[in-house]
């Protein structure tokens, strides 16, 4: 039983998929505490200017992904989906998936975790990975801290490998998880490269670049470059 852990990013890059296919199990961790930089509310598409941010607002930052509330005093949905259309309404797949993604950005959001809990459910769907998707705080369970919760979390799950990002190598204590009978391997992400609209290719964009451009064939190129 292969199980991987990860924040529920805004429309996550192409290697959070890669991850979520790898697994049997995945749990979006969602009672993280919020930090500034990292992609909880925010992420890239592409322009003819190149990676072009979307960042939905939020009010209260100090706080865990599941108790952040966005803020809508500015229209952000509006201009999110408008900057999608914009920049791929003359990508090959535009037509088959913008509905599905159309359908959600006018829904209103009150918090973050719903909306980007919707959307990677929703991109899963796209691509056909048919991991079990779990969210942390529907256990009510406490888990714990830093390297103690991932251990819980995968024992509690009945896993038996858990799949981290190499980011995590600095705070990974290895030891702890083959005590309870894990197995810590990494991630070994090769990003793909695709054809892509507005000249020089660009990487670790939000994962819809790649399906607007490349549509059912996406998964397969994720799946080759792990071959």
């Amino acid at each position: 039983m292969r199980i991987a852990i990860h924040q529920p990013n805004y429309l996550p890059w192409i290697g959070f998929f890669d991850k979520l296919d790898q697994v049997d199990r995945f749990v979006l961790l969602d009672t993280a505490q919020y930090s500034k930089g990292n992609f909880i509310n925010r992420n890239q598409i592409k322009s003819p200017q190149g990676a072009l941010p979307l960042t939905v607002p939020i009010k209260n930052k100090l706080k865990p992904i599941n108790e952040l509330v966005i803020d809508h005093q500015r229209k952000w949905q509006v201009q999110h989906w408008k900057s999608i259309e914009a920049n791929y309404k003359k990508a090959p797949y535009w037509s088959m998936y913008k509905d599905g993604f159309e359908k959600i950005y006018l829904q209103k959001w009150d918090q973050l975790a719903p909306l980007n809990i919707a959307l990677i459910r929703h991109i899963s769907s796209i691509l056909n990975i048919k991991t079990e998707i779990f969210i942390e705080s529907e256990f009510n369970i406490d888990f714990g801290k830093n390297n103690n919760r991932n251990v819980n979390i995968v024992s509690h799950l009945g896993g038996t490998v858990y799949v981290s990002g190499t980011g995590a190598k600095t705070y990974n204590k290895p030891d702890e998880f083959s005590e309870r009978g894990i197995q810590l391997i990494y991630q070994d992400f090769k990003h793909p490269v695709y054809p892509q609209r507005f000249g020089k290719f660009e990487s670790h964009l939000s994962i819809i670049d790649l399906i607007f451009n490349c549509g059912p064939e996406s998964i397969k190129m994720i799946r080759m470059q792990r071959e």
